[in-house]
């Protein structure tokens, strides 16, 4: 069973798909599992919006991980408070909401 079987036969089909597996990439480009390398268009939707294996966010991602990888936000860490201060200062808001879905919007 290939790729896009298994995903058919356990994912909820909640939206159209294009019939192509990405298994890698390089900036704005994707690589399929055909071989074939495709611009992404689509690169900006949610967290792409930095490409396909981006050295820059790779290291931050990684020296991050090896501190600590998530925890709730009942607890303060110094990487939330950093952003929030550099959203704060670009947006000119006086506070950030961080949520984990557009749900939380309203």
């Amino acid at each position: 069973m290939n790729t896009i079987e298994k995903d058919q036969l356990y994912l909820a089909g909640t939206y159209g798909r294009f019939p192509l597996e990405i298994v890698n990439g390089k900036g704005s480009v994707a690589i399929g599992a055909d071989g074939k390398s495709y611009i992404d268009m689509g690169a900006g939707i949610a967290v792409n919006t930095f490409g396909y294996a981006d050295g820059v966010f790779i290291d931050a991602v990684t020296k991050q991980l090896s501190a600590v990888q998530h925890t709730s936000n009942l607890y303060y860490t110094a990487p939330a408070a950093d952003l929030a201060e550099a959203l704060v200062k670009k947006s000119g808001m006086k506070k950030v909401f961080f949520g984990n879905s557009g749900a939380e919007a309203n």
